[in-house]
């Protein structure tokens, strides 16, 4: 690499402040000890570049190159922004990030007088051309990338076309042998297949997976060497189904990747099936293949409303992660054991149940409106923030000392992290001399790498610090302002949609869904216990704990649609009752205008109960399943048994 005439100066005066950037894929072969090879590379070509005291900031990560959703490439720019580097080094530009991402960070450094240096690709931002010979490396990188996939992806099919090799695992009903490369050396269990011609019979015959999973569970047939499962289940069932390796038919290239180019990652979809390649293993043949094809093609039938568009567009959830859900998808939590809620309850798609419930294991199996939810949450949240508006000044009183406290607590911090860095520098001072004194061990190297660690720590303190001084704390001034940051989260973003749910997230951290029911009897009703955090609006809430407390509270939403009727009525049954109007006329005076005489008994017997009770409401908490409630029958059922999640506590929300 060509090197500068340029003098090099620390912009401190003292240290010269390197950052290095040291990544691994993570792939199988790969070993961390390549990470340490690549911060002694950085370290050799700085002591080239410069004889003087040099304090390095390393970020070692194990990663996909390609992604660009890794947190240390935000890490990165921070540094970058921080205005403490002096370079930053890496062997390649493709260890920071593979492709045109690595351009605009470089640009970053530029801007904030950064060198940067990649070694192998000899670039260095001390050249004019540095950003034409960054975007050709780049290029390079990702085509070496492309090529080097397209080439094992061929000549892997091409074994596989040619002798029956690049196997994948073995699945139940098979052996493979020690040293087994091709499916022609594989042997079939002998005594697994009447279990799967039964089991295929009960597929055609009752077109349901659970009932085979229940079969195979019973007779003892093992899932298979390499499943997670240990008993089988009804997806389990049709993945086994759907494996042509049960007809002797072997099968490649069922799948393959697409990039995702917002964030860098590559998603798994179906190939077309004029794309995948089978061979002729009669030898593996549990199943003939008529019959096979013939199951195969029923259970396809009857399931086939229940797929995913294969048209972007019309399906909101096309490619996207399972992750990516509407609120409060993946975060509410049934309060009796501690599983997520998740939608399709009961079998209505904008309904959410508890995935415990779904698979035995808790008998809260009463669904609720994922958007009536949300809907409510929203129109509670409002409220609380128009509440607000009579504690103006408190509020100002508490931002106030939020400011204070954090210009005056500046200089202590200042103090610890000087504390901590020179003992870290007498630590690290210790670690040169046992190196020189016994050569680098395998407990000096994992001394350097905690060491590492904490010299990373301490270098976002710093950054932390730096950015005080430079910046003050974003917090509303009044109430008013608080409202505003609302009106903003909220104002452009539908209800049903990712972004939206996020926002929720951050105002409503735990969201525990129970049940109640009418003191008197009744049907089960879903409620939710909900912590609201109002400061979640704020960016720099986490630095005035005192206004988060303000902010905090919890609330009770009710998640069914509208009270029985007779919860309805109460009030005004009875006081026309204190009147002495004849339950017929009461009937027929209130505004319903279809209440019975029997909704007007009802009515007065709730009452009674609650006043035996002491109750100033109708509702009641359900801590265990009552026995009298036809839709929990799930819990006679011999696969139930009630199993919350470990060291979850059973809220108390009456």
């Amino acid at each position: 690499m060509r090197r500068s005439e340029k003098e090099i100066k620390p912009r401190n005066g003292e240290t010269l402040v390197v950052g290095g950037i040291a990544r691994i894929s993570g792939c199988g072969d790969q070993k961390e000890v390549s990470l340490e090879d690549q911060t002694d590379h950085i370290r050799e070509e700085i002591t080239d570049l410069y004889s003087g005291e040099v304090e390095y900031i390393f970020i070692k990560t194990t990663g996909k190159g390609e992604q660009l959703d890794r947190p240390e490439l935000e890490e990165v720019e921070l540094l970058l922004r921080s205005g403490k580097l002096d370079f930053l080094i890496m062997e390649d530009a493709g260890r920071l990030v593979r492709g045109a991402e690595a351009v605009r960070l470089w640009g970053v450094a530029v801007d904030h007088g950064v060198r940067c240096i990649a070694i192998h690709d000899c670039i260095d931002t001390v050249d004019e051309s540095w950003e034409s010979d960054l975007m050709a490396a780049c290029s390079d990188h990702m085509g070496h990338n492309q090529h080097t996939s397209q080439r094992l992806k061929t000549k892997l099919m091409k074994r596989f076309k040619r002798n029956g090799a690049a196997v994948a695992l073995p699945v139940a009903g098979y052996n493979k042998p020690e040293n087994a490369e091709t499916y022609f050396d594989w042997v079939k269990v002998d005594s697994a297949t009447p279990i799967i011609a039964e089991g295929l019979r009960l597929l055609r015959e009752s077109k349901n997976c659970t009932l085979v999973a229940d079969y195979f569970n019973r007779v003892g047939y093992a899932t298979g060497p390499y499943c997670e499962l240990q008993e089988w289940t009804g997806p389990a069932v049709r993945r086994y189904f759907r494996n042509p390796i049960l007809s002797g038919r072997p099968g490649r290239g069922f799948t393959k990747t697409v990039k995702h180019n917002e964030s860098g990652k590559r998603i798994a979809v179906k190939c077309d099936r004029e794309d995948v390649n089978f061979i002729d293993c009669p030898h593996l043949a549990h199943i003939s293949a008529a019959d096979q094809d013939e199951v195969n093609l029923l259970l396809d039938k009857r399931n086939a409303g229940n797929a995913r568009h294969d048209v972007a567009g019309q399906d909101p959830l096309y490619r996207r992660g399972r992750k990516q859900t509407s609120f409060p998808g993946q975060h509410a939590k049934c309060a009796y054991c501690g599983q997520e809620c998740v939608w399709g309850g009961n079998g209505q798609t904008h309904n959410l149940i508890c995935k415990g419930a779904r698979k035995r294991l808790c008998w809260n199996s009463f669904s609720f409106n994922g958007p009536r939810a949300a809907q409510r949450l929203v129109e509670i949240i409002t409220a609380e923030l128009h509440t607000l508006a009579g504690y103006d000044e408190q509020f100002r009183e508490l931002v106030q000392v939020a400011l204070q406290r954090n210009v005056a607590g500046g200089p202590q911090r200042w103090e610890q992290l000087h504390q901590s860095e020179a003992q870290l520098a007498k630590q690290d001072q210790s670690l040169k001399a046992m190196i020189l004194e016994s050569g680098p061990t395998a407990p000096t190297k994992q001394l350097s790498f905690e060491l590492e660690k904490r010299r990373l720590q301490l270098a976002r303190e710093r950054m932390a610090l730096e950015e005080l001084k430079r910046k003050q704390l974003d917090l509303p001034a009044d109430v008013a302002a608080l409202q505003q940051l609302h009106d903003e989260a909220f104002g452009e973003l539908a209800i049903d949609s990712p972004e939206f749910g996020l926002v929720l997230r951050r105002l409503a951290p735990e969201f525990h869904v129970y049940l109640v029911r009418s003191c008197e009897g009744g049907s089960p009703l879903p409620r939710a216990l909900v912590r609201l955090d109002l400061a979640g609006l704020i960016p720099d809430a986490a630095r005035a704990p005192e206004l988060v407390e303000f902010l905090s509270r919890t609330v009770i939403i009710d998640l069914f649609n509208d009270p029985p009727q007779r919860v309805r009525i109460r009030e005004e049954v009875v006081a026309l009752t204190a009147t002495g109007m004849p339950q017929h006329e009461i009937a027929d005076a209130l505004p319903s205008g279809k209440t019975t005489v029997t909704a007007v008994q009802r009515a007065l017997v709730l009452d009674r109960k609650m006043r035996e009770l002491g109750l100033n409401t109708p509702y009641v908490f359900l801590a265990e399943p009552p026995r009298d409630i036809a839709q929990l029958k799930r819990i006679l059922h011999p696969k139930y048994r009630f199993e919350p999640l470990a060291g979850y506590p059973l809220p108390a929300p009456e």
